[in-house]
């Protein structure tokens, strides 16, 4: 988990999202993820993205415009978000198309700083299930990032 905290215009979103000359954390961590999926071969992958942002004290899905107001859950595998839509990603390319599309759906505003500041947190998750090649089910492992 990567949590950036600071005032207004301090740079979170450049750190975690990053531009095209300087990528950020986050397409970063998703080039790695990629890149090991490339160095081990005897294992098959699953990829799965989520997108969603916290405004007002409201859940709201970024990949899906109509998951709105969704709530937080709890059972015996965990904890998580009720109705929020996963993708399956097949490249680096396709996981930050996710992410560009999400962004479209962010409350934005205007401040003292920023013309086009961030009115909202978001969480930005990759699920990755791994299995021994052949093997659906023995040796599966389960990750979140």
């Amino acid at each position: 988990t990567v949590f950036a905290y600071g005032v207004t215009s301090s740079g979170k979103t450049h750190t975690m999202h990053g531009d095209q000359n300087c990528p950020g954390i986050i397409p970063l961590a998703i080039k790695d993820v990629f890149s090991l999926i490339q160095e081990t071969p005897g294992r098959e992958f699953l990829l799965r993205v989520s997108y969603l942002e916290i405004y007002n004290e409201v859940i709201n899905d970024l990949l899906d415009p109509t998951g709105q107001n969704l709530r937080v859950r709890e059972d015996a595998q965990g904890t998580y978000v009720e109705g929020i839509k996963e993708e399956v990603v097949l490249s680096p390319g396709h996981a930050l198309s996710f992410i560009a599309a999400g962004e479209e759906h962010r409350h934005v505003g205007s401040n003292n700083f920023n013309l086009f500041s961030s009115r909202s947190h978001t969480i930005f998750t990759m699920m990755i299930e791994s299995s021994d090649r052949g093997d659906e089910y023995d040796g599966a492992m389960y990750s979140q990032l």
